[in-house]
């Protein structure tokens, strides 16, 4: 497999925007022998010589707060700071898992290697800390061991037990709860081992000290305070503050609906500039000593590699390879799920890609431009799951890959949105490397400005799905003929028609298309409803299509519903395959649906391209067997 990324990503934007103030550097930091994927931002006028690291907080909290976060970051390098976010072990893109033993620990020896890092790599003198939920727990205490000179403390889990009981009660409304399962507490896809929810559950904030300068507790302002800390640090002699900022659920929301709450992004900044004083040094590149390009995965046979896919629109990416001789197997290129950045809603993407590299398949998970790492300097467009430009991106991914590999073929793969995205790239690229497209759990397969999919939409075209297959069962109709209904037979098929016809996109006032957003390449949104139409451009292109659906998503009726005849002869050819995931929701949020979903997703690929594994013990059998044949002759 060809090597790339030989060199540590700087990432700088060339939009006219204050974003072009700062440089993004992504590297990956070694934390007791095993990486961290981290990233630094720095003003472009100087190095700062005063750190700040941002603590990140744990689970679906990190997949929401990332967009808020990296403004943070961002904002923090304009005040003149070098400021690093990274990924604790086994979260994010780092190497390990959930399952791995003493998390707690290992996450409290992550902090502490990323701060001695900054000082001895990057060349701070002085260090702060700004945390986010768990995150603001591990950055105090960090400074309870350590000198820290300022401590941003954003909604703090100050009593662990209180969180325990909240991802208890998060597994326990989720769709298909788990509740108390074997391994642990599932809550919103991500697992917390009983080792690890022993361990969180003894932190106690308010029987520690810590030594720091000065404190600044901020507080959701739309939620009733507590005054404990802030009144324990007091009695500690702590010069410590309160503030209460605005727009902290739009943060933690649900990737597509998160809001950057830019005003208390610019309160947390104003206030580290005022009480910290950053330094700035005279202009030169930050050091990398003890980063790399490269992380070797602790648990499986790859290596992963960070890609600057394209500058500008800026695309960033990660790419998954397995470790030995290089297959003829395609490669696998997984798309944004919705607005979750690149490592997918519960982490789906990063096992995913691990485990198919470890079987041959190399994997490039990516961020479309405006998600994720991919920035913008059009917040307007920014965090847009749907937009047209994506089809621009995705051509120029092809692109960065041939040139990397010529003629290799390649394999689009998207849950939801990416799943629509991989649809029409299929449908409308003209790159001939694209063989196939795998759509995850999709709700549309075409979208214009203006509409709008949620929740509650969803939920209408599943019961609307569940009226149209009931019409198709006698006993049904027996009920209905005899009156054995609770709403009659006319208050039934009152019921039935007001399902009939699906109303589960809305479409707003569109706006016009701006000379930022629309598509440069040509490619976009398609300009009308076709999917039969659609089906045939794609087959015509001599690609095929692999459709996974949870038992409980809309996706393959809405296929049979909108394009049936098209669907089912495509089907007969073997040019579309449907598979179906039991007891899996949208975004496959339990362990076990995880698990059977990988293994449905493998069992394919090996039927449709075979096995690394296979092929290259195909290999040595074969050099065994002519080398046998070569010495009975």
């Amino acid at each position: 497999m060809t090597s790339s990324c030989a060199e540590l990503q700087t990432l700088a934007p060339d939009d006219a925007s204050c974003v072009d103030q700062v440089e993004r550097t992504a590297f990956y930091l070694e934390s007791g022998g095993q990486s961290l994927f981290a990233w630094l931002h720095c003003s472009t006028g100087g190095v700062a010589e005063h750190g700040v690291l941002i603590c990140a907080p744990l689970g679906h909290e990190q997949v929401h707060s990332h967009r808020t976060l990296r403004h943070l970051a961002d904002k923090l390098a304009e005040q003149g700071f070098a400021v690093m976010r990274f990924d604790y072990h086994g979260t994010g893109d780092s190497d390990g898992t959930e399952y791995d033993p003493q998390r707690l620990a290992t996450w409290q020896a992550n902090v502490n290697d990323a701060v001695e890092w900054l000082r001895g790599s990057a060349g701070c003198r002085k260090i702060s800390l700004v945390g986010l939920r768990l995150g603001a727990t591990l950055a105090a205490l960090y400074a309870e061991q350590h000198e820290v000179e300022s401590l941003v403390l954003w909604a703090p889990i100050g009593k662990g037990r209180r969180y325990v009981r909240e991802l208890t009660a998060l597994s326990q409304t989720a769709q298909h709860a788990a509740g108390e399962a074997a391994a642990g507490i599932e809550a919103v896809g991500f697992v917390y081992a009983h080792e690890t929810v022993a361990e969180l559950a003894q932190i106690d904030l308010l029987s520690r000290s810590m030594s720091c300068k000065q404190v600044l507790i901020a507080s959701n302002a739309n939620a009733p305070g507590d005054s404990l800390l802030l009144d324990h640090l007091s009695k500690q002699g702590v010069a410590v503050e309160s503030m209460a900022l605005s727009g902290y659920e739009g943060m933690m929301a649900e990737p597509h609906d998160t809001e950057v709450p830019h005003a208390a992004v610019q309160s947390i900044a104003d206030w580290m500039k005022a009480k910290a004083q950053p330094v700035v040094a005279a202009r030169h590149s930050a050091p990398f000593d003890g980063a790399t390009s490269m992380l070797t995965c602790s648990s499986v046979p790859v290596r992963e590699s960070m890609h600057r896919i394209s500058k500008a629109p800026d695309l960033f990416g990660i790419m998954t390879e397995p470790i030995g001789p290089s297959t003829s197997l395609p490669w696998i290129v997984m798309l944004n799920a919705g607005a979750a950045y690149r490592i997918g809603p519960g982490r789906l993407h990063v096992p995913m890609a691990r485990q198919l590299a470890a079987v041959g398949y190399p994997c490039l998970r990516i961020d479309i431009n405006g998600i994720g790492d991919s920035v913008t300097a059009d917040l307007e467009t920014e965090n847009d799951a749907y937009a047209a430009t994506a089809f621009r991106d995705v051509s120029l991914v092809c692109d960065y890959l041939h040139a990397l590999r010529p003629g290799h073929p390649i394999v689009l793969m998207g849950l939801c949105s990416g799943a629509y995205v991989a649809f029409q790239s299929a449908a409308q690229l003209p790159h001939p490397a694209i063989i196939e497209s795998i759509l995850i759990n999709p709700l549309v397969f075409f979208w214009k400005e203006g509409m709008i999919i949620n929740e509650t939409n969803t939920e209408q075209l599943v019961a609307w799905r569940e009226y149209w297959n009931a019409i198709f069962q006698w006993s049904h109709w027996k009920n209905l003929l005899t009156g054995k209904t609770r709403a009659g037979f006319v208050g039934s098929l009152k019921r039935f028609a007001g399902h009939l016809m699906p109303r589960f996109l809305k479409s707003g006032k569109p706006a016009a298309p701006s000379a930022k957003s629309a598509p440069q390449s040509g490619f976009g949104h398609p300009a009308r409803q076709d999917l039969p139409g659609d089906l045939n451009r794609v087959v015509t292109a001599s690609r095929t299509l692999a459709i996974f659906v949870s038992d409980n998503d809309p996706g393959y009726f809405l296929l049979m519903y909108q394009a049936r005849r098209k669907a089912t002869q495509l089907m007969k050819q073997d040019k579309l395959k449907c598979h179906f995931i039991p007891n899996a929701d949208h975004t496959f949020s339990t362990a076990q649906a995880r698990q059977t979903f990988y293994q449905s997703l493998t069992d394919y690929l090996h039927q449709r391209f075979g096995s690394g594994v296979i092929q290259e013990r195909e290999q040595k059998e074969g050099f065994a067997l002519r080398a046998f044949q070569n010495k009975r002759a």
